[in-house]
């Protein structure tokens, strides 16, 4: 017997093209049942389970519909590699970005910035979480005393939802 417990006055978190997935794949009592899991900030075992992480993917919609998708790793320059990402604080995260790799992220984040959706994957535990926010480029002052290294281009991420995904089609990969 399932017993799902809802709050009719919450908001809807999940956007129109995730409840037609749910749908398509009826999963939908399940979804209803993850909303409980679903946080506005990033806990501290997020956080390491992000900066352990040597890439992640992410993914926005441009203006004209299309959807880019982009693996992005640990900036390497002359000066050396840079972490993933740098911390803001609970709500707020940095990472480098490769101008010459990152032209249509770029495009897309100037301004007031765009939606954008992260995965961080841990093959090796075979976990995933998911951080959804806004995607803009970073001021100037957003790391005190952070220089940004030539040809690369400080991104900021507001984190509007951040929860775990299931694992289950994870591949556990092993160091060769």
């Amino acid at each position: 017997m399932r017993v799902i417990l809802e709050d009719p006055y919450e908001r809807d978190l999940f956007h129109p093209g995730e409840r037609e997935a749910h749908r398509r794949f009826g999963v939908e009592a399940e979804a209803r049942e993850m909303k409980g899991t679903v946080n506005d900030a990033l806990s501290a075992g997020n956080a390491r389970f992000i900066a352990s992480q040597p890439f992640f993917f992410l993914a926005l919609q441009g203006a004209d519909g299309a959807i880019h998708t982009q693996m992005l790793a640990c900036a390497q320059t002359p000066l050396g590699t840079y972490p993933l990402v740098a911390f803001g604080d609970a709500r707020c995260f940095y990472f480098l970005l490769n101008e010459r790799e990152g032209d249509v992220l770029l495009a897309q984040a100037h301004g007031a910035g765009c939606q954008a959706g992260l995965v961080f994957m841990g093959f090796g535990h075979r976990a995933r979480l998911r951080v959804n926010g806004l995607l803009r480029l970073a001021n100037g002052d957003a790391l005190p005393g952070f220089q940004c290294p030539d040809g690369h281009r400080l991104m900021e991420v507001r984190v509007e939802q951040v929860y775990a995904n299931c694992g289950t089609r994870v591949v556990r990969l092993k160091a060769a």
